[in-house]
């Protein structure tokens, strides 16, 4: 808790944490919403089914051509107008009853319109504190997200229900402006400056790095969508199976707090891997169980926020700041593509063997990201050694 309260204590960090967590808080509502109003509106899951892949297939394709953005045009540009039009579209889905081809090109548009919030902020987190406290700044900023799918998914039922569909979407497009006011309002984020990239579109994916993470986040943001679409199909009880996922976010949580600091060396991915594998093995001694299942992800999740806080802490300490927000976009995109992936496969595997196969899924992505982390380690920077400077990168405007 040490490494925590020392960073917390570095000028703007709570204030840039918090602000991001508010502007990235509709993702986490996003997937309810869009399928309860969408399906309300047209009485089909086809159609929201399709309206969310949509949006999905417009994030991924945006991600990386947004964030590159950031360094030729400025953060306060690309973040508030991709905010204000995706949070329109926002609007126009929920306020008209506009035809189903209609509201799959709204919902295509919100996610090509996504702000970048998550490229940016990790482009900036390295002017905040020193290099030798960003593995533990990049564990806060994987812990802290969490809450985003803890709360989001609860928000966007009530609202649904105790007022209407349409409402929670209409909160979604507010809290969407509101976040990225917030956001660009921190001087820390209106005085840098983040560099134009030098290198052509899709350059930065020549970067090892770059690539073996895009691979990584691919793999084990895969192995939660078959964690998600199998507890849903193997626990009848749907209010079950939403405490036994939100029991994955709970052991990422404490996790992040307890063991995201103590990232030192190049085998600390794996390790953490491993954690995550050994939850999901756990599982199939009784697979049908919600308190066991609800046991054994959380006890994955601990190596979760710790894996993912490593895994940004790599990218800001190998590259420049130039390259550092188009990487995180195709990041972002990579995880976007494993996790839309996963869930495919797992619904295949429900219809064509049976629900607990989806957990196979799981299992399958994550000994990929394992053999991946292990076969890569002689590329991986080991972030205790490295980041030995103890200054931040000051890289802000003249006033």
């Amino acid at each position: 808790m040490g490494a925590y309260t020392a960073i917390l204590k570095a000028p703007g960090v709570i204030r840039v944490v918090i602000s991001q967590l508010v502007a990235r808080f509709p993702f986490g509502m996003m997937s309810l919403a869009f399928v309860m109003h969408i399906e309300h509106v047209h009485g089909s899951y086809a159609i929201a089914g399709i309206a969310l892949a949509a949006e999905t297939i417009g994030a991924a394709i945006s991600g990386p051509l947004l964030s590159r953005k950031i360094g030729a045009w400025g953060v306060k540009l690309v973040i508030m107008t991709s905010a204000t039009i995706s949070g329109l579209a926002m609007v126009a889905i929920a306020a008209f009853d506009s035809p189903p081809l209609a509201m799959i090109a709204l919902a295509a548009l919100v996610g090509l319109t996504s702000p970048p919030i998550q490229a940016a902020v990790r482009t900036i987190y390295p002017t905040l504190v020193p290099r030798k406290q960003l593995t533990t700044l990049f564990s806060l900023d994987a812990t802290a997200q969490e809450m985003i799918w803890v709360v989001g998914p609860l928000l966007a039922t009530i609202l649904a229900a105790q007022v209407s569909t349409g409402f929670a979407v209409l909160v979604m497009a507010a809290l969407q402006v509101f976040g990225a006011v917030m956001f660009l309002a921190n001087r820390e984020v209106k005085n840098v400056v983040i560099p134009k990239s030098t290198t052509k579109m899709g350059g930065v994916l020549k970067n090892k790095i770059v690539i073996v993470n895009v691979i990584l986040g691919m793999l084990l943001i895969g192995s939660f969508s078959g964690i998600e679409v199998g507890s849903v199909a193997i626990l009848e009880n749907k209010a079950l199976a939403g405490a036994v996922i939100a029991a994955l976010s709970l052991g990422s949580l404490v996790g992040g707090v307890f063991l995201g600091p103590r990232a030192r060396t190049r085998w600390a991915l794996s390790k953490y891997v491993v954690i995550i594998l050994i939850g999901y093995g756990l599982v199939f001694l009784n697979p049908t169980d919600a308190l066991w299942m609800g046991i054994c992800f959380f006890i994955a999740g601990i190596g979760i926020a710790p894996a993912l806080g490593v895994l940004g802490a790599i990218v800001a300490t190998s590259l420049n700041m130039s390259e550092s927000a188009e990487a995180y976009g195709w990041i972002a995109t990579g995880q976007l593509m494993g996790f839309a992936a996963g869930a495919a496969l797992a619904g295949i595997a429900i219809e064509t063997v049976s629900p607990e196969s989806a957990l196979l899924i799981a299992g399958v992505f994550g000994v990929a990201t394992l053999l991946v982390a292990l076969m890569t380690v002689g590329i991986t920077p080991a972030l205790g050694k490295t980041m030995t400077d103890t200054s931040s990168i000051p890289i802000v405007k003249d006033h």
